[in-house]
């Protein structure tokens, strides 16, 4: 970084503390909805370098942070009935209601780490004709590669590989956080990777609709710093009854206004949309991709009939983990139950107001899944924020 630059960001910095002093709030609520945004925020240190009386706050851009507990009871009964498990790291550690699929792997159970998407085919070739389960887990972002594989394990009529979906899309929990009358926020970060398959505009309902402004941004730290700086700018002139932009796209060169047409495509030909549960929130109404009719044979949920057959009752009975470690989980149930990650999710706490937070709650040994996953805000906050 040369000089210009360096002069460039503190111009910026200062201009965005300056519109600080100058709003009368006491405090800027400024949320960020993107996992990625919350891991640069901290590892650049922008948080230092800003007026203290702004806060950025981290909502549910996590997806594996608000992957509800039912569906890890799901994958885990599958595990025990014998079908192999394919899934990417960080929603191993995670626990439902009982157990989770560590565990389940402890216990002799074939679960399968993979680093990319298209390993799952190959796997299901390797062991066929054995059952192969994939959790999708994830945003917009992942949706369109997903699919893809969707309709290729169709169009090759693969028998034994499905998937168990758990894929949310970002607006309408949006509108769920600013319907809130409990919460004050002045200005939304917007997820630009969610943007470059959404389009810039389908955000843009964020102002019209709540007068709240809102920015498109990258992931670099001057890219977060000019959102920061348009967000307290507008907030500024919402104060002084001046005209405001209220929404910009700074990802142009990424985000188009009506996003990638053909992942779009995509993302319609295989999936529905329905309500579904967001962990330590609720049920949040036509926020999930589910797969549609056309290939149901590829949907675990019916092929396994999840919904007929999985029930608590039959569940504690049958898969409740009774060694060492469902023994540990068990003498420090209240500490589990006193994990914080829903008003984390929400904005409503940072991970350090939490009693378990780098007390009990680490990441070689997390309580939620907001340390449990590295783009969880939790997990953030224990590797960049040390005076915590």
């Amino acid at each position: 970084m040369d000089i210009k630059q360096v002069n460039n960001l503190q111009k910026a910095i200062n201009c965005i503390n300056k519109y600080a002093e100058l709003i009368d709030e006491e405090n800027i609520n400024i949320m960020e909805v993107c996992g990625t945004h919350t891991n640069s925020i901290a590892k650049y240190g922008i948080n230092s370098v800003i007026s203290n009386k702004i806060n950025l706050l981290s909502g549910p851009g996590c997806p594996v942070c608000v992957t509800n507990e039912d569906y890890i009871d799901e994958a885990v009964y599958l595990a025990f009935k014998d079908i192999t498990i394919v899934t990417f790291g960080d929603l191993v550690k995670v626990w439902g209601n009982n157990c989770s699929l560590a565990i389940a792997k402890y216990q002799g159970r074939d679960i399968r780490i993979i680093y990319s998407i298209s390993e799952v085919v190959n796997i299901a070739k390797e062991i066929y004709p054995k059952e192969v389960v994939f959790l999708a887990v994830g945003f917009e972002t992942t949706a369109p590669s997903i699919a893809a594989i969707i309709k290729k394990v169709y169009e090759e009529k693969i028998q034994n590989l499905s998937f168990l979906t758990s894929i949310k899309i970002m607006p309408p929990i949006l509108h769920k956080i600013l319907n809130s009358k409990h919460k004050k926020i002045h200005g939304i970060i917007c997820p630009g990777n969610v943007a470059v398959i959404r389009g810039g505009d389908d955000f843009k309902f964020i102002y019209q609709k709540y007068k709240i402004p809102a920015v498109i941004c990258g992931f670099e730290g001057e890219e977060i710093l000019a959102s920061i700086y348009f967000l307290v700018r507008d907030i500024y002139k919402k104060g002084k009854d001046k005209s405001q932009i209220g929404f910009e796209n700074l990802y142009r060169k990424w985000a188009s206004p009506h996003g990638n047409k053909l992942a779009q495509k995509l993302i319609k030909d295989v999936f529905n949309i329905e309500d579904v549960v967001w962990r330590g929130i609720g049920n949040v109404e036509n926020s999930a991709l589910i797969i549609n009719d056309k290939y149901s044979t590829i949907d675990a949920t019916k092929k396994f009939d999840l919904q007929e057959c999985f029930n608590d009752k039959f569940y504690r009975k049958q898969y409740l983990v009774k060694d060492q470690f469902s023994n540990e989980h068990k003498a420090c149930t209240n500490d589990y139950k006193a994990c914080k990650c829903k008003d984390v999710l929400l904005g409503n706490i940072y991970p350090f107001q939490c009693g378990l937070f780098r007390r009990v709650c680490k990441p070689e040994k997390p309580f939620g899944p907001c340390m449990v996953s590295g783009e969880g805000a939790c997990a953030v906050y224990y590797k960049y924020h040390r005076e915590v």
